[in-house]
C-alpha cells in the first residue's frame, strides 16, 4: 500500500463513539483528504441491573463486534484509509466461531472493502498479535505500531523489542506507520526533540506521527452555567517541535483525541448527572460552554427548567458570541451550532460528541494547511 503523508498531514484519535463517526461521514471532501483516523474499538457497553452496585457487560461480544464494525465501515467507506486499533477488546474471550473479535472486526471492515490498516502495540497478548500479522498478509497494508511513553523509558532495548515484533509480523519499518502516543502527559518542550531524535530507526517508517491530548478527562474543572478556555497544550508543544526543524531528523505528524481525554471513564448514570455542554476548538484553547446538571426523573419542576431543548440554544448562542466563532459554513458542526440556537434542532449528547468532533477536525486540519 502506497499511504505516505507529510508532516502537515493530521491523525485524530477517536474513541469510535457514534458521534465521532457521524462527524467523519459529514466532513467534506476536501477536510477528508487531508486527515487519517485512528480509531480505537471501544470496550462493550455496561449497563447497571436494578439492586447491583457491579456493572455487567450490556451485550455480548460477539453482537458487540459486529456493530461496532458495521457502523465504523459506514462512518470510513472504501475510499480513505484508517488505523484500527483493536486494544480495548484484545482480552475478550473468543467469539462463538471461535476467532478473535479483532479479526471479526478486521472481516466486516475487509467484506465492506475499507483500506483498514491494524494498529499493533509491543504489549498486546499473543492472540492479537497473531490476528494482526494475518491482516497484514491477506491485505498488503503493512501496519501502525503505536507505542506509549512508557516504552521509551528503556530506549537503548527498544529497537530491539521492535524489530523483534516487526520479524514476527512479516514487516519492515517503510510499510510501518509509527505513532508515539504520550496520551494524556504532553511532552516537556525542553525534552520534545530529543524524545523524536531518540526513536529507533526514524528516518525508515513509512509516516512518524506524535500524539498526546491536554483535553480534560471530565467536566468537574468547569462550573455550570459557564463558558472557560483550556489551553490546547499538545498543539503548542507541537509547534514548538515544528519551530525547531533545523534540529530534528524528521518532523512527525501532529495528532490529538480531538475533544476526548484519552481514558474515557464509564459513568454510572444512577450517581452523576450530566451537564449539557458544547466543546469547541479554537487557535490555541478548547471553548467549553457548560450548562448545569440535568435533574433526577422524580424531580419534575426542576427537568423542566433544565431540559436540554432550552439549555443547548443558549449554549449554542454562547459559542456564537464567542471570537473563536468560525461561522456555519465552516464545517457540519459549525452549521449545527447556528440552527440549534435558533432552535431549529437541539440535538443530544451524541450529536454533540459529533457536532464538536467535526468543528475540531475541520479547525485542524485547515490550521496545518494554514502554516507557513
Amino acid at each position: 500500500m502506497s499511504l505516505k503523508f507529510d508532516h502537515l498531514h493530521y491523525v485524530p484519535i477517536l474513541k469510535g463513539k457514534q458521534g465521532e463517526l457521524d462527524a467523519i461521514k459529514e466532513t467534506s471532501p476536501e477536510v477528508r483528504d487531508a486527515f487519517t483516523p485512528l480509531l480505537e474499538v471501544p470496550a462493550i457497553p455496561l449497563k447497571y441491573l436494578e439492586g447491583e452496585y457491579v456493572p455487567i457487560p450490556a451485550k455480548s461480544i460477539d453482537d458487540h463486534v459486529n456493530r461496532v464494525a458495521e457502523n465504523f465501515a459506514k462512518a470510513l467507506g472504501p475510499k480513505h484509509p484508517a488505523f484500527i486499533d483493536g486494544q480495548r477488546i484484545e482480552e475478550e474471550e473468543a467469539l462463538d466461531d471461535g476467532s478473535e473479535p479483532v479479526t471479526e472486526v478486521f472481516n466486516v471492515l475487509r467484506k465492506n472493502m475499507v483500506k483498514f490498516i491494524p494498529t499493533i502495540g509491543l504489549d498486546r497478548v499473543a492472540e492479537y498479535a497473531e490476528a494482526v500479522k494475518a491482516a497484514i498478509k491477506e491485505d498488503g497494508r503493512g501496519c501502525c505500531l503505536r507505542l506509549i511513553e512508557s516504552d521509551l523509558e528503556a530506549l537503548a532495548d527498544l529497537e530491539d523489542q521492535i524489530k523483534s515484533l516487526l520479524k514476527f509480523l512479516g514487516v519492515n519499518p517503510p510499510e510501518v506507520d509509527l505513532i508515539v502516543d504520550f496520551e494524556a502527559d504532553v511532552p516537556a518542550r525542553a525534552a520534545f526533540v530529543y524524545q523524536v531524535n531518540g526513536l529507533p530507526m526514524l528516518n525508515k517508517w513509512r509516516t512518524v506521527t506524535v500524539a498526546s491530548s491536554s483535553f480534560p478527562e471530565n467536566m468537574e474543572r468547569v462550573a455550570q452555567n459557564s463558558l472557560v478556555e483550556l489551553e490546547r497544550s499538545e498543539w503548542l508543544a507541537w509547534l514548538f517541535l515544528r519551530s525547531n526543524k533545523e534540529k530534528l531528523a524528521r518532523i512527525p505528524s501532529f495528532d490529538d483525541y480531538a475533544i476526548n481525554h484519552p481514558v474515557l471513564s464509564e459513568i454510572d448514570p444512577r450517581i452523576m448527572r450530566m451537564s449539557p455542554n458544547i466543546r469547541y476548538t479554537a487557535a490555541v484553547n478548547y471553548v467549553i460552554a457548560k450548562g448545569e446538571a440535568l435533574p433526577r426523573k422524580t424531580d419534575r419542576q426542576k427537568k423542566a427548567a433544565a431540559a436540554p431543548s432550552d439549555q443547548y440554544p443558549k449554549l449554542a448562542g454562547r459559542i456564537m458570541k464567542h471570537p473563536s466563532w468560525t461561522g456555519k459554513k465552516f464545517s457540519w458542526g459549525d452549521a449545527f451550532i447556528e440552527d440549534c440556537s435558533q432552535k431549529k434542532r437541539v440535538g443530544n449528547a451524541t450529536n454533540w460528541r459529533a457536532v464538536g468532533t467535526s468543528h475540531h477536525i475541520a479547525f485542524a486540519v485547515r490550521q496545518l494547511a494554514n502554516l507557513p
